[in-house]
């Protein structure tokens, strides 16, 4: 059964100021982001995408959504990993639209991030469980990913497996349903945006369509839901 997610109980005050707060590193990351300091030799892009106010009301948008998703959970512990992966995301939803690649240096650095973020929301809830259950997660994406990858190159690149983890993190510590959920809502929205890009002519039927975004945005779209398995 899937149903929306119910919210924290954040007080408003601080939806709003972590949307502000969000907004302004949203900025500054887009700033970094036009300079292409991203790219490398092989990379071969096209010019630098112009668009570079998006990130600051995403990461805004990002940010406010979780203060009322996550809220104080674990006595405001857990919010941090999920800020962090929400600034990550955007900045990795750009350099893959732009060079159809997630580097390593940002991809990789995650994980140890992420799961110390994740230990000290641990340690605020008092229950090592969700830490185990991120754990399970981490490991199970990253193979489901990385089996599809051999099978299919052509669709999935190692940097999606390697990103496939970082989620299974995320979306684990919050149960192994909302994990599932993240990995179906993804390749849903991979189809759809392969479909828009088609019909907009912006993708040809054998062109490489970045799946990064569409990973990122099926986890965002779990952590709105919220998916139980219940008797029949």
């Amino acid at each position: 059964m899937i149903t929306r997610s119910a919210g924290a109980g954040t007080p408003l005050w601080a939806v709003v100021l972590l949307a502000l707060a969000g907004a302004g590193v949203g900025w500054l990351t887009g700033r970094e982001l036009a300079t292409g300091g991203y790219r490398v030799d092989s990379d071969e892009p096209g010019p630098l995408p112009r668009a570079a106010w998006w990130p600051a009301p995403a990461v805004g948008l990002l940010w406010a959504f979780l203060a009322w998703r996550i809220g104080d959970q674990a006595g405001w512990a857990a919010l941090p990993a999920y800020l962090f992966f929400a600034w990550l995301a955007v900045a990795l939803v750009w350099i893959d639209v732009d060079v159809h690649r997630l580097p390593d240096g940002l991809v990789l650095p995650a994980y140890p991030a992420v799961l110390a973020l994740l230990a000290a929301a641990s340690v605020g809830a008092g229950d090592w469980r969700p830490l185990l259950h991120a754990l399970v997660a981490m490991a199970a994406l990253y193979v489901l990913y990385f089996v599809m990858a051999f099978v299919s190159p052509s669709s999935l690149g190692f940097g999606d497996v390697k990103l496939s983890g970082v989620i299974g993190l995320v979306l684990g510590w919050l149960g192994l349903g909302t994990a599932a959920l993240g990995v179906l809502a993804g390749f849903v929205a991979g189809g759809v945006i392969g479909v828009v890009m088609l019909v907009a002519q912006r993708a040809g039927l054998k062109s490489h369509i970045a799946f990064g975004p569409a990973m990122l945005v099926g986890a965002f779209v779990a952590l709105a839901f919220e998916f139980q398995l219940v008797p029949v």
